[in-house]
C-alpha cells in the first residue's frame, strides 16, 4: 500500500491559522494559497491543495465567520445568504501572482509555437520572476513564514512544463533537455533555445598541414571537415571539437583519436550517422568511425583522457652516427621540457617532466633515422629530438652530439585504456 504523509495533529491548527492570515489581506488564488503548504502531502498540485484548504475554511466560515476578504470565497455557495458573495462582483485578481497562474495557457501556447521549427524530444522550463512578484512573495513569507512553502518559481516552471507537454507531446527533462524554454516575467517574454547536440566518434588524420581546430591561417581543419555535414543537416549556429589530445599540424594521426563534436543551437538533432562517416571519409584527409550520440558529461571524460602515444619520427642527423652511439638513446627515460619556443607565444612558460617509455630505431641512407618512440601524454617529440636550444633535456641531439631534426612525424598508436572502465558508453 502506498504510504501518504499526514501532518501531525498538532500542526492542523497551525495550518488553519496560517491560511486564515493569508486570506485576511485580500484575494489569493488557489495556487498561491496551496503553495504556502506545498511541502505537505504529495500527489496533488498546489492549485488542488489550495482549493481543499479554501473549502475547509469556507465550512468553518459558514459556522463561525472569521476576518477574511470575502473575495476569497467567490464561487462558493453558502447556505446563509448574508455571507454569500454578490453575483455581480468581478472576479478578483490574486494579490500575490496577479493572475499569473490563470494566464499560463497563453505562455504555453506562445512557447509551443516557437518550438515548432525545432526537432526535440525533451525540454526544460526556466523562469525569471519580475521584481514585483519577488517582492510580493517575500512579503507573504515575512507575514506567515516559509516552513512548509514551495517557491513560486518552482511551481511556475512545473505547471508551465505540464501545459507545454500537453501541447507538444514532448517530455520535460531537467537533467539533459534538448531545448530550454525561458519565461522572463520582467520583460514579459518567452524564448526557446535549442541546447547543443553532441556526437562521439574517433578520427584519423591522413593528411599533413591541417590543424585540429579552426585556425585563420589555414583553409580547413579536422574540426571543420568533421563538422561540415553536421552543420548542413542540423542548421546549427557554431561547432566545437573536443578531443583526447591533439597532433601537430604537420603530423598525421594514424590511430583512432576519440572526440566529441558539439553543435550549438541545432534546429535538427537526428542524423544518418553511417552516411556521414562515409561522407567525411570521402575527403581522403580525415576518416571517422563509431559515430554515436553523446552528451556534455562525455566531453569531460574525453578531455580527461591522458593516454600514452607511440610516434614514428623520421629524423635527419647532422652527421653520420654509429649504431653504438644510437644505443645511448636507451638511457633517456625522464626528460624536462620547457614550453617549446614554437608555442611559447600561446602557452604558459613552464617546465614539465615527461617520461619516455621506449625508443627503437632503424638507420636509413643519407644520415636519416626512423625512430619509434613511446611517451606519456604531453611529450613534445620534436623537441625531444632537437633539444629546442636546451629547453628540453636530455634530448637526442644532446646525447648524440649532433643536430637531430624532425622530417616527418606520425602518431601511430594511442594507448587508450578500456573506455568502458572509464565510464564511456
Amino acid at each position: 500500500m502506498k504510504s501518504v504523509y499526514i501532518p501531525a495533529i498538532e500542526t492542523i491548527p497551525m495550518i488553519s491559522e496560517t491560511a486564515k492570515e493569508i486570506l485576511q489581506k485580500g484575494y489569493v488564488c488557489d495556487s498561491c494559497l496551496g503553495r504556502q503548504f506545498g511541502q505537505l502531502l504529495s500527489g496533488m498540485s498546489n492549485m488542488e491543495r489550495g482549493r481543499a484548504i479554501r473549502t475547509a475554511l469556507a465550512l468553518e466560515y459558514s459556522i463561525r465567520p472569521f476576518p477574511a476578504d470575502k473575495a476569497n470565497f467567490q464561487g462558493i455557495r453558502f447556505r446563509k445568504e448574508k455571507i454569500q458573495a454578490k453575483p455581480s462582483e468581478k472576479k478578483a485578481v490574486c494579490r500575490i501572482c496577479s493572475g499569473l497562474f490563470d494566464s499560463l495557457g497563453k505562455w504555453a501556447e506562445e512557447a509551443s509555437k516557437k518550438l515548432e521549427p525545432l526537432e526535440f524530444r525533451t525540454f526544460m522550463v526556466t523562469s525569471s520572476l519580475s521584481r514585483e512578484l519577488v517582492r510580493r512573495e517575500e512579503s507573504l513569507w515575512e507575514d506567515v513564514g516559509i516552513e512548509h512553502c514551495e517557491p513560486m518559481k518552482s511551481e511556475l516552471n512545473r505547471e508551465l512544463g505540464k501545459l507545454v507537454a500537453q501541447r507538444t507531446g514532448k517530455e520535460p527533462d531537467e537533467k539533459s533537455p534538448d531545448v530550454s524554454i525561458m519565461l522572463d516575467l520582467e520583460k514579459g517574454s518567452v524564448s526557446v533555445h535549442a541546447n547543443p547536440v553532441f556526437i562521439y566518434g574517433r578520427y584519423q588524420k591522413l593528411a599533413r598541414g591541417i590543424p585540429q581546430t579552426k585556425w585563420e591561417k589555414y583553409n580547413e581543419s579536422v574540426e571543420e571537415i568533421i563538422a561540415r555535414p553536421f552543420m548542413k543537416a542540423s542548421g546549427g549556429r557554431t561547432h566545437s571539437l573536443h578531443a583526447a589530445g591533439r597532433e601537430d599540424i604537420d603530423a598525421r594521426c594514424l590511430d583512432w583519436r576519440p572526440f566529441v563534436l558539439e553543435i550549438a543551437s541545432p534546429q535538427k538533432r537526428s542524423f544518418p550517422l553511417k552516411k556521414m562517416e562515409k561522407e567525411i571519409g570521402h575527403t581522403k584527409k580525415v576518416k571517422v568511425s563509431g559515430l554515436r550520440y553523446s552528451d556534455r558529461k562525455e566531453v569531460v571524460k574525453v578531455k580527461a583522457l591522458m593516454p600514452d602515444k607511440t610516434y614514428r619520427a623520421l629524423a635527419s642527423l647532422g652527421k653520420p652516427v654509429a649504431e653504438a652511439e644510437l644505443r645511448k638513446l636507451k638511457s633517456i627515460s625522464l626528460v624536462k621540457q620547457r614550453t617549446p619556443s614554437r608555442v611559447a607565444h600561446r602557452r604558459a612558460d613552464k617546465t614539465r617532466p615527461k617520461r619516455v617509455k621506449s625508443i627503437s630505431w632503424k638507420a636509413l641512407p643519407r644520415n636519416r633515422v626512423e625512430f619509434v618512440i613511446r611517451g606519456e601524454a604531453g611529450l613534445y617529440v620534436k623537441e625531444l629530438l632537437s633539444g629546442d636550444g636546451g629547453r628540453t633535456r636530455p634530448s637526442f641531439s644532446e646525447v648524440l652530439g649532433t643536430e637531430v631534426k624532425t622530417v616527418e612525424l606520425d602518431v601511430v598508436k594511442i594507448h587508450l585504456p578500456s573506455l568502458k572502465s572509464k565510464g564511456f558508453k
